[in-house]
């Protein structure tokens, strides 16, 4: 199938390389909602591929007011217009002369340039200029009728709210249905697409993130696993945290490309643990990326040399990388489609997310926040890179729980780090819970961070130590 290749980020991806040529398309959304862009972008995208694009207007806004308003975009070009991208106005038309004039107009205008790319913004606007539903139908069929004379993929734009997608007869005429919307979310003001109908080939069903920045639209498509689900090559190789007594405990490590979930209330040294693992990594030739929303890099470097480890060393040579995002912007749906963008870039064999209780906090939606869980962990499954998650257990001296979350079912592995009173003192103990495909130690241990690292010590002396 022939397709008219977008060039917005990952856009072409969502839609299976494209969107079908020759096709009739609705960008449908209430105002302010980005429709404008969205269009203008994929037809300046496709004037620097050599294809000239026809853009009518109605009333809705004035033709110098939009080209000012996407000057400060990158894909715009001046250069383009008049000759690529092709500007007028079907709305003074229709409303002087009526909708037979229109459609002549329409027609004269596309021999006379012979475009590849027909955007009528808004036909929202035309329908206003009707008496009623049945001349606008009309006049709808036979606009479809000319548009399809041509071998032109068109775009009608509109203001419609979603609940008039399925009653109004425009819709009916469509090929293709992109709807764009926007909603609060915690502290984010978000923009959403979905994609309704794509006749003729299959997309990428559900709400896809998208931002308009300086480059003009990015999309960031919805997480989900690739293919089939719990399908991947297991790999029986091993990777280590370095850290004696655990590793013993592991059976000699964790299996390469597992999910481990390392949980603990504050201060039980989560985030040691798991940058410890890099490190030991780092010293084996290994990448490790440690993506933290908690402490920022100075912070971890300072608290890494305190414990003897060569954190500054491994830094420098490239083997870790840290990356701090403020839980104040961290924005799940940017964030986690980045996170794997750097993965595949930086070819990374360990990774860390400290904590995920951050992703927690910025969605609104436990369960949003399971399933991305879910499919960012198969994802990296798939890719073998063996990751840790930590998680905040907020009880100090909780029994063995790992999250409110109920996180244990995406993970593979569980270590639970926790508090016991003995005596007058607080100990700290960890225990492995589960490791999946492999044997581990079922004993609880004390252990110590001190300034020579992390030291698993013997087992837990008293069972009353618990409570």
């Amino acid at each position: 199938m022939e397709r008219l290749i977008t060039g917005i980020k990952n856009l072409d991806y969502i839609l299976g390389g494209g969107i079908p040529a020759y096709s009739l398309n609705i960008i449908s959304g209430s105002p302010g909602s980005g429709k404008t862009i969205f269009v203008q972008n994929i037809i300046f995208n496709n004037a620097r591929n050599g294809l000239k694009s026809l853009y009518l207007t109605t009333i809705s806004e004035s033709q110098l007011k939009m080209v000012r308003h996407l000057q400060d975009f990158e894909f715009f070009s001046d250069d383009l217009l008049g000759d690529r991208v092709i500007y007028g106005d079907l709305g003074a038309v229709l409303r002087r002369q009526g909708a037979s004039e229109g459609l002549d107009y329409l027609t004269r205008m596309i021999k006379e340039h012979l475009p590849n790319i027909v955007v009528i913004d808004s036909v929202k606007v035309i329908r206003d200029l009707f008496p009623d539903e049945k001349t606008f139908r009309a006049f709808v069929f036979e606009l479809a009728a000319v548009l399809s004379i041509w071998e032109i993929t068109a775009f009608l734009v509109g203001e419609y709210e979603e609940q008039e997608l399925t009653r109004l007869s425009e819709f009916a005429i469509a090929d293709g249905i992109f709807h764009l919307y926007g909603q609060e979310e915690k502290r984010f003001q978000k923009r959403y697409m979905r994609v309704l109908k794509m006749r003729g080939t299959s997309f990428q069903h559900g709400e896809h993130l998208f931002q308009i920045g300086p480059v003009g639209i990015e999309v960031y498509p919805r997480m989900r696993p690739e293919g089939e689900e719990l399908r991947y090559d297991v790999k029986l190789g091993r990777k280590e945290f370095g850290i004696c007594g655990l590793d013993e405990m592991l059976c000699g490590g964790l299996l390469e490309g597992t999910i481990t979930l390392i949980s603990g209330a504050t201060g039980t040294g989560k985030t040691m643990f798991a940058l410890k693992f890099l490190l030991e990594g780092a010293e084996k030739g290994e990448k490790g990326v440690f993506l933290s929303f908690e402490e920022p890099v100075d912070q971890l470097q300072n608290t890494a040399r305190c414990l003897g480890w060569e954190i500054d060393k491994y830094l420098a040579e490239g083997q870790l990388e840290i990356k701090f995002i403020s839980p104040v912007e961290l924005d799940v749906d940017k964030h986690a489609f980045e996170i794997l963008d750097m993965i595949g870039e930086k070819k990374v064999e360990r990774f860390v997310i400290d904590s995920i209780s951050s992703f927690e906090s910025s969605v609104t939606d436990i369960q949003k926040y399971r399933d991305y869980l879910w499919a960012i962990g198969q994802q990296l499954r798939r890719r073998h890179v063996t990751t840790i998650f930590t998680v905040l257990n907020e009880d100090l001296f909780s029994p063995l729980v790992v999250s409110r979350a109920q996180l244990s079912l995406i993970t593979d592995n569980i270590i639970i780090l926790r508090y016991v009173e003995d005596n007058s003192s607080i100990r700290k103990v960890l225990g492995i819970l589960k490791t999946r495909g492999s044997n581990h130690d079922n004993s609880l241990r004390e252990y110590e961070i001190s300034p020579e690292g992390i030291n698993v010590l013997g087992r837990l002396a008293k069972a009353d130590m618990l409570k």
